[in-house]
């Protein structure tokens, strides 16, 4: 039984909550840690209490986005050991934890707690949250099936003003749906027998009435069904180089200055991006490059933000 909370631990721990929040959703993980470990000050004597528990699955969350792995890792570990296993904040740390072994290429480790989440995804009691909660963790585990194979799958060098010229060539004669196809066609034949490796031993688990909400895997593996998985992790992961307030790329891009269409700047961010998980496969770069470009910097920024597989108690998004 959860022993209540008295007002002045409340009016303590209300504002670092919000704080947290903050934190994470600017991909601050830093500045998350630091407030999670304020707020389990005002659990010493409690270090189970769901709140505290919460509070720090929002900040390893934060260290999986910024890959720090190890330290994401040790910490789910721990929440994992704190939590009820029937409860749903024992499933959401299995989850993050198995994205941090997939990233880790742990694929044994992660293939079973992935399955461990499905077959116990009934402990969640709301159908609506329950369903939220399978729609986000199998789509980010799609995305993370692909991602663990394209990490560190080619070294080579990228070649910015090349990448530009590519991005703009897809523009100008390639729709949206034309650029994810060549997109999921060059994904690496590894990361799709991962990916389904992964949904015959684990997503495949669900109650049937779940399952047959699934696309079937002739469309998953589509090469545009694919592309657009890819686009979406691709999305996640750049967020930070294209969104922050303070990237060059931003500050032009949200003020609509030709200068950031004219001079590079997205295929630069987008290597950027992809230079930091050493993937040098340049139809991937040049992909998200022109898929950017086609939004405004408000409309890209909004639809690539990175958005966990915790729900907010008050949250009404899928």
């Amino acid at each position: 039984m959860t022993i209540k909370l008295s007002e002045e631990l409340l009016v303590k721990l209300r504002p670092l909550e919000n704080a947290l929040k903050k934190a994470v959703s600017r991909q601050e993980h830093e500045s998350a840690i630091e407030v999670a470990t304020q707020i389990q000050v005002l659990f010493q004597n409690n270090r189970s209490h769901h709140r505290l528990l919460r509070a720090k699955l929002w900040a390893y969350e934060a260290c999986v986005d910024a890959n720090r792995l190890t330290y994401a890792e040790s910490g789910l570990i721990g929440v994992r050991k704190l939590a009820g296993e029937n409860t749903r904040l024992y499933l959401e740390a299995s989850g993050l934890l198995a994205i941090t072994q997939l990233r880790q290429k742990k694929i044994n480790e992660a293939k079973k707690l992935i399955k461990s989440v499905i077959e116990n995804i009934n402990n969640i009691n709301s159908d609506k949250t329950r369903h939220q909660f399978q729609k986000r963790f199998i789509e980010r585990i799609e995305e993370e099936c692909i991602f663990a194979e394209l990490i560190g799958a080619d070294d080579a060098p990228l070649d910015i003003k090349e990448i530009e010229a590519k991005a703009i060539f897809l523009i100008q004669h390639n729709d949206e749906n034309e650029i994810y196809k060549l997109i999921g066609n060059s994904v690496p034949t590894s990361s799709l027998n991962l990916l389904s490796d992964v949904r015959n031993y684990s997503i495949l688990q669900l109650p049937a009435p779940d399952r047959k909400l699934l696309p079937s895997p002739e469309k998953i593996h589509e090469p545009r069904n694919i592309g657009k998985t890819t686009f979406a992790l691709l999305k996640r992961i750049a967020w930070k180089t294209f969104c922050k307030a303070d990237s060059p790329i931003y500050k032009l891009w949200s003020k609509k200055m030709p200068k950031v269409f004219n001079d590079g700047y997205f295929a630069a961010a987008a290597v950027a991006t992809l230079n930091d998980f050493r993937i040098g496969l340049p139809i991937l770069a040049s992909g998200l490059a022109a898929l950017a470009m086609k939004y405004t910097a408000e409309e890209f920024c909004e639809i690539a933000k990175p958005k966990g597989i915790m729900i907010n108690p008050t949250d009404k998004k899928t």
